[in-house]
């Protein structure tokens, strides 16, 4: 049987002459690697004419101009085609199958005489429970402009998390997308990952008149290897105090290791390993008890008030990446 996650651009576009090349993601599991992979054009009939596969077949209006390579332990699948002509403009397939009707991720490809080569794709992997870090360039350095994380759906791209403080609330308390860069450049922070949160994004930013530039990213969820369920609910008393552990990778390095105070898409941080503490709540919270060979790191919250109550993360930085982890503070009046 063939799992059922396939997944790569809706959209196209080459310059008359010039090449695209076409990259198809799908679960990296035993059946999908030797699985045939194929690509085909749909005709006016509906039919989808094999133009290359994995099995070493090449029709013969394409030969010399079309190439197909696959990478199983990356469960991805390239195809580039060359020499373009106006009448390579359609709709498209790549998918893995014994027939053309199988698993398969449609696209539309448009040749114009003189094309803007798009971004690549980006494969982001992660853990089940875990976290991730998407790299988003951004063409714009004018810090004005929507920074947004939207999933790609059949006929739109449904918006998950805008820098406007917006988050789907299936993400509440798991999302934040950084402040730009000198260079415009944001990454957008996903962690407690659910299998439903695979799939084909776009980040990027937007004006007054729409979308400036988007990046394309997958995202796989790895189930297989599904990280530790940790508690996500603490409770205290107002007036009284707790203490809660931070985890993160006992084999990773780690700049920075923080805590901070996830509210409306922001996350600004409350204390950190190098003896950074948040002027309001000095005397109040320490870190304490690290231990790097368990991986992890105590904090300890005191005289609790009613709005200390919500979302905090643990994080720990390396290089451009945050392992990231959400914990859900309730307060009771004592």
């Amino acid at each position: 049987p063939v799992a059922s996650s396939l997944y790569g651009p809706r959209f196209l576009t080459g310059g008359l002459g010039g090449s695209i090349t076409h990259q198809c993601f799908y679960s990296p599991t035993p059946a999908n690697k030797h699985q045939r992979k194929y690509w085909c054009k749909v005709a006016a009939s509906g039919v989808c004419y094999t133009i290359v596969s994995s099995s070493s077949y090449t029709s013969s209006e394409y030969q010399g101009r079309v190439a197909l390579g696959d990478a199983p332990h990356n469960g991805t699948f390239t195809v580039t085609m060359a020499g373009l002509r106006s009448s390579d403009a359609g709709t498209y397939r790549c998918g893995i199958g014994s027939t053309n009707e199988g698993l398969y991720a449609s696209l539309s490809l448009t040749v114009l005489p003189d094309a803007t080569v798009a971004r690549p794709t980006q494969l982001i992997r992660g853990d089940l429970h875990g976290s991730v870090t998407v790299p988003c360039p951004s063409g714009d350095t004018q810090g004005d402009k929507k920074r947004f994380w939207c999933k790609v759906g059949r006929s739109s791209c449904a918006l998950i998390a805008g820098s406007d403080g917006y988050v789907d609330r299936r993400y509440q308390g798991r999302i934040f997308i950084t402040p730009q860069e000198s260079s415009g450049a944001f990454r957008v922070l996903i962690n407690d990952l659910k299998k439903e949160d695979s799939g084909l994004f776009l980040c990027g930013t937007q004006g007054p008149r729409g979308q400036d530039s988007a990046q394309e990213v997958v995202l796989q969820v790895a189930t297989a290897s599904a990280l530790p369920r940790r508690p996500k609910f603490l409770s205290g008393t107002v007036g009284g105090s707790l203490s809660f552990r931070c985890h993160h990778d006992p084999k990773g390095t780690y700049e920075k290791k923080y805590l901070c105070r996830w509210k409306g898409g922001s996350c600004p941080v409350l204390l950190d390993d190098a003896g950074f503490v948040l002027e309001s709540y000095k005397g109040r919270i320490q870190m304490s008890g690290s231990d790097p060979e368990r991986g992890s790191y105590t904090v300890l919250l005191r005289q609790l008030r009613e709005e200390d109550a919500g979302w905090y993360w643990c994080g720990a930085r390396s290089g451009h990446t945050e392992l990231t982890a959400p914990l859900k503070l309730l307060v009771r009046k004592g």
